[in-house]
């Protein structure tokens, strides 16, 4: 999957035992902001998987982001194609926000997705499924 123009999924995991990748709805989300946060701090990184956040927008808007990201990777998603890319839709004006977790393999192995980004985000089942890897 080509998560933005040039940067697909296999690059970022760069020989790891996956990525995880967190799509915000928008980086005005506070609920988005905070979720980034808590992905950070899972340091996933340490534990063989690389964490991900995808913003739908510019690169200003993923800037935004990448101020309150820490140890996570940040990029871009003009148009959201990345979102749409990965089943995230935008409707009744909102764009969906989710989280994913691929293998090594390029199989997903844990999705977590919704309209309103409160229930985007879970780091224990995130943790969970990391585990399972």
């Amino acid at each position: 999957m080509e998560l933005t123009p040039g940067i697909t999924l296999a690059e970022l995991r760069d020989g790891r035992r996956g990525v995880a990748v967190y799509f915000v709805r928008a980086a005005s989300c506070a609920v988005c902001l905070r979720h980034v946060k808590e992905l950070a701090g899972l340091r996933l990184a340490d534990r063989g998987v690389t964490p991900v956040v995808v913003v739908p927008g510019e690169d200003a808007q993923a800037d935004r982001v990448r101020r309150v990201a820490g140890p996570v990777r940040v990029v871009a998603s003009p148009g959201a194609e990345a979102h749409h890319a990965a089943g995230l839709p935008r409707s009744m004006l909102l764009q969906h926000s989710g989280t994913l977790l691929v293998d090594a393999a390029g199989e997903v192995r844990y999705r977590l997705a919704t309209t309103l980004p409160m229930g985007s985000f879970d780091a224990a089942a995130l943790t969970a499924a990391v585990d399972a890897l």
